[in-house]
Parts: C-alpha cells; sequence; structure tokens
C-alpha cells in the first residue's frame, strides 16, 4: 500500500513538472487569440528569424491563442509584393518602407520594433585599402536595398562628411545569401551585411568591419530608435485586434528568452550553419540591439529621424517625401 501511495506521489509529480513546462493558453491578464494563423514573413538568414524560431520552440503562439505560420521571404521588396497580395498579415519593415507602402496604398500599421537602427555592419575584405566611407568612391557596393534604413544612414554620411553620393558608388541590391556568396567570392569591394551574417565573414580572417552602422548614427547626431518594424495589415488589424494583441505579447515573451537563454541562439544559429564562434558574437551585439516595446516618445524620435535625414538623403533615397500620420501605434502592446 505505501509503495502504491509513494508510486502515486511519483507520478503526480511528474504530472506536475510536465504541467509547468507547457505554456497554458489565456493566462491571467495575457493577450489571447482566437486560435486562427498568423503568417509571419522572415528573411531566413536573418535576425528576424530567432525571433519565430523561439515562438514555435517554446510553443508561445499557442500559450497566446494563435498558429504562428512562418513564411520565408528573401528581399524587402519581396516582402512588400507578399503584402500587398494578401500572402502575409505581417512582416519586419523599416520605418521608411511602412511610410512607403501607405503612402502608395498598401495599408500596413508598425505594431512593435524590432531591431535597433544601427544593427548591421558595412564589411570589406580584411586586406582591402579602404579605410572609411569615403573611400567608396567608383567601389562596387552591396545592398538588400537602396531605400533599407542602414543603407540610408551610410549615404547620408557619405554626403555629409566625404561629398560622397550614391552615384558615385557602384550599387548592387540582393538577397543577404547572394551578397555574402559575392562579397566572398571578391565581387563586391564592400558590403551592408545583417548583424547576423557579419561575426561569420568576421570569424573567417578573411574580412573586417568598415563600420558598425550605429557608429555612423552617432556621428551623424541621431537619437536611438528602432529601424525595423513588424507591420501588420491594417485590415486585419481592425478586424482582429486580439490576435495582435496576442502576437505582440508573444514576441515580447521570445525577446525576453533571447536575453536570457545562450543555448538557444546556439541552435539556431547551427541550424543556420553559423560557427558557434560566429553565434556567441553575433548573439553578444544582438542582445542590446533587439527592442522589447516601443516607448512613449518612439514616434516623435523616428519623425526627428525623418525630417533630419529627408532634405539630405532626399526622397528618392529614403523611398518617400512623407512620414504619415498612424504608420506606429502603441495600441497592441
Amino acid at each position: 500500500m505505501r509503495r502504491s501511495r509513494l508510486k502515486t506521489g511519483r507520478l503526480l509529480a511528474l504530472a506536475l513538472c510536465v504541467t509547468a513546462l507547457v505554456p497554458v493558453a489565456g493566462q491571467a491578464g495575457e493577450p489571447l487569440g482566437d486560435g486562427g494563423k498568423i503568417r509571419l514573413l522572415y528573411n531566413e538568414p536573418g535576425t528576424n528569424s530567432f525571433v519565430p524560431f523561439v515562438i514555435k520552440k517554446f510553443a508561445l503562439d499557442k500559450k497566446h491563442g494563435f498558429d504562428l505560420v512562418p513564411t520565408p521571404t528573401t528581399t524587402t521588396a519581396a516582402g512588400i509584393t507578399a503584402m500587398k497580395a494578401g500572402a502575409a498579415e505581417v512582416g519586419t519593415y523599416g520605418w521608411n518602407d511602412v511610410a512607403r507602402m501607405i503612402n502608395s496604398g498598401i495599408k500596413v500599421v508598425g505594431v512593435a520594433p524590432f531591431l535597433r537602427w544601427g544593427a548591421d555592419f558595412i564589411v570589406v575584405p580584411k586586406d582591402s585599402p579602404i579605410k572609411s566611407i569615403g573611400d567608396l568612391k567608383g567601389k562596387k557596393v552591396g545592398t538588400t536595398s537602396r531605400t533599407a534604413l542602414n543603407w540610408v544612414v551610410m549615404v547620408a554620411v557619405g554626403e555629409k562628411d566625404f561629398k560622397l553620393s550614391e552615384k558615385d558608388m557602384i550599387v548592387h541590391e540582393g538577397a543577404p545569401p547572394l551578397l555574402r556568396a559575392l562579397t566572398e567570392q571578391g565581387s563586391l569591394d564592400a558590403t551592408h551585411m545583417f548583424n547576423s551574417v557579419t561575426p561569420s565573414l568576421i570569424v573567417s580572417g578573411k574580412f573586417r568591419v568598415l563600420a558598425k552602422v550605429s557608429d555612423l548614427i552617432t556621428q551623424f547626431g541621431m537619437p536611438d530608435t528602432p529601424f525595423l518594424l513588424y507591420a501588420f495589415d491594417t485590415a486585419y488589424a481592425a478586424a482582429k485586434p486580439g490576435n495582435v494583441k496576442a502576437f505582440v505579447a508573444a514576441y515580447q515573451d521570445a525577446v525576453k528568452i533571447l536575453r536570457e537563454n545562450d543555448e538557444v541562439w546556439l541552435e539556431r544559429g547551427r541550424q543556420l550553419q553559423f560557427p558557434d564562434e560566429a553565434t556567441a558574437l553575433f548573439r553578444k551585439e544582438a542582445r542590446t540591439d533587439i527592442w522589447l516595446r516601443f516607448e512613449p516618445d518612439t514616434q516623435a524620435r523616428i519623425k526627428t529621424v525623418f525630417d533630419a535625414f529627408l532634405p539630405i538623403a532626399g526622397a528618392e533615397v529614403l523611398g518617400t517625401a512623407n512620414l504619415p500620420d498612424g504608420f506606429m501605434s502603441l495600441a497592441y502592446q
């Protein structure tokens, strides 16, 4: 009889432990969705791939009552096309791209921040004679998009400090895997590279950082802001605000895990075939660059940046001449 009680006690204790490990949907005070699917655009080698990985690994979507469907894309242009075609409910975009989408009739709204502006790098071969942005005149330079905010600040600093315009460079736009391949082949003199990919290039011993974009922003005297926002289709957000709030809550849970859990970075890095040494470097940088939530003054700070850059970089480089009201909202966090 005593053994039976002990066995029952052990089984009960085991059941309680297992229950504690499983996220519980609808915990008190937490946003809860309607159980529907949310298709999230992400770039496979990008920093934004770590968030859906963590959400699915720890079942944070189930915890908050929705089903996240990670949907890979390649470039900003491809992501915009997908949103326009109704192939996804949410994606990550620079705030200038959000503005450009709204102004062209693609109705989206930023509901959460992602990366701090300046998280990416400008990379050159280790033995390159290039010492500053001013040395890029006449050089072949790669970027994921001419309207990417990290590219915009490089062009603006070039204009301000070196009288270097975008027209003075031979610009190659492409997805990160293509840019990396061209960089490793020696086909590019410098490359604007994702912060997730840069460490692997550096630990190879063949490349060095010309500049971290955040240093260029400081050099330009701009305030600290996010540059990538999670932007939802506004029709979806209006119809299902509870799902959007649930997504934002799951995102914030994922960020907290990324800030504390070392192994989850290594696991995802190995999936991407990053050397552990490179992932450790990336983790150290990214933890300080991933934003948890919008601050009350985030929109005002972004407006300050836009107003400063528009007369210098121009509407063509920024991708828009107008930063519309309502391009982001704090209502979902």
